[in-house]
């Protein structure tokens, strides 16, 4: 774990000391849940960025959504 991730908790875990039990048992449902599902693509407290596609697709997408002068037009004056 890294410090900054160490730090939040600490954080954290000093403003849930005033909730209510029902609220933490809430808090504590919904992060299990949470780590049911899949990743995100940008892992927030590290801001690693997690492709599912290679950098060379990524490469391509962006380039094939540029359009420059395509769209573009002057209207005069």
């Amino acid at each position: 774990m890294h410090y900054t991730e160490r730090n939040m908790i600490e954080s954290y875990s000093a403003v849930l000391s005033n909730w209510s039990f029902s609220s933490k048992l809430e808090l504590i449902e919904r992060l299990l849940n949470s780590l049911k599902t899949e990743p995100k693509e940008i892992n927030l407290t590290t801001n690693e960025f997690i492709p599912e596609k290679s950098a060379e697709q990524i490469i391509a997408e962006i380039r094939n959504s540029r359009c420059f002068g395509k769209t573009r037009t002057i209207e005069p004056f």
